[in-house]
């Protein structure tokens, strides 16, 4: 073979090397260049990953904070659950949980569950109350029916608290139930004399109508003529209610109150005679034949008993 051709094909051989065998250098430059690769997708992923985490995490906290951790007795309408002191039946009660009346469980569910409901922390057997998604699902029934304008579902612990405010009623402290017995009480008996004060009033006011008629001896009726007895058994007949004929039998009808307590509608009991108190101390009555039916000073003598008919 010509040497030329020889040295010729030496040299296309080396520059063909040179050309496609990559050396150190640029083993190197790759290499970086894939690592570099390598981490920014590793970032990314993990990036993502934990992105993810933390949204899941989110959205858990926030239904959890919101509808998790509910519960409600299971008991009957018009009933309630005793919430006691100790995981026992025979310690003391501190509270007491309606159906309707929500409350949070603050430990682990057993046998005993310890709940708070308002200013009321304490336990209540396990099999009492509804907790978990029924739970859940009753708060959101009950957010609905009165609000329905309201997404349940994607409200923020914020926006429910300040829901549950208005929608959820709680258990009463044993105190609290006292003093709200009480004041029920005061406020049904201001009721009752409230009403008892306006039938008085309107027992009155029938009876004024009367005012110049004549007294009759033994008269019952209202235009033509009534004795004392008379007058104030018929006035009480239009209300019906029924009074004995003679005035010595009417010091026993209804209660007696004292004269200092004594409303419009009362009637005063004197020695032979009866009248109606009108208030500010004077009566209406049937007073005598020459005074016919009229307005007289209750203390115009001793007065035996003042009877109330309207309680």
């Amino acid at each position: 073979m010509n040497s030329k051709f020889l040295k010729t094909g030496i040299a296309i051989g080396i520059l063909t090397s040179a050309v496609f065998v990559p050396n150190d250098k640029v083993f190197a430059a790759e290499a970086k260049r894939i690592e570099k690769t390598i981490t920014v997708n590793a970032i990314n992923r993990g990036y993502l990953a934990n992105a993810t985490a933390e949204i899941e995490r989110y959205v858990a906290t926030e239904l959890k904070s919101v509808y998790a951790d509910m519960a409600f007795a299971q008991v009957e309408e018009g009933s309630y659950l005793f919430v006691r002191t100790e995981p026992s039946k025979d310690s003391d009660w501190v509270g007491k949980l309606s159906e309707e009346d929500a409350a949070k469980v603050i430990g682990p569910i057993g046998e005993w569950t310890q709940i708070q409901s308002g200013n009321v922390t304490g336990y209540v057997k396990s099999e009492y109350i509804l907790t978990g998604k029924p739970a859940e699902e009753k708060a959101k029934a009950i957010v609905l029916e009165k609000k329905p304008e309201i997404n349940v579902d994607a409200m923020n612990e914020e926006a429910a608290q300040a829901v549950a405010a208005e929608c959820f009623t709680y258990a009463e402290t044993k105190e609290e139930e006292a003093l709200r017995l009480a004041k029920e009480a005061e406020e049904a008996e201001k009721a009752v004399q409230k009403a008892n004060a306006q039938k008085g009033q309107a027992v009155v006011d029938y009876a004024m109508q009367f005012v110049g008629n004549p007294y009759v001896w033994g008269g019952t009726s209202l235009t033509n003529g009534a004795d004392c007895s008379g007058f104030v058994q018929s006035v009480y007949a239009n209300f019906g209610i029924g009074m004995p004929r003679t005035s010595g039998a009417m010091r026993g009808v209804g209660t007696e109150v004292s004269y200092s307590e004594a409303a419009p509608g009362d009637i005063i009991c004197y020695e032979g005679h009866v009248g109606i108190y009108m208030g500010n101390g004077q009566i209406v009555n049937a007073i005598d034949e020459s005074h016919g039916i009229g307005v007289s000073s209750a203390t115009y003598t001793n007065i035996i008993t003042v009877r109330r008919l309207l309680q």
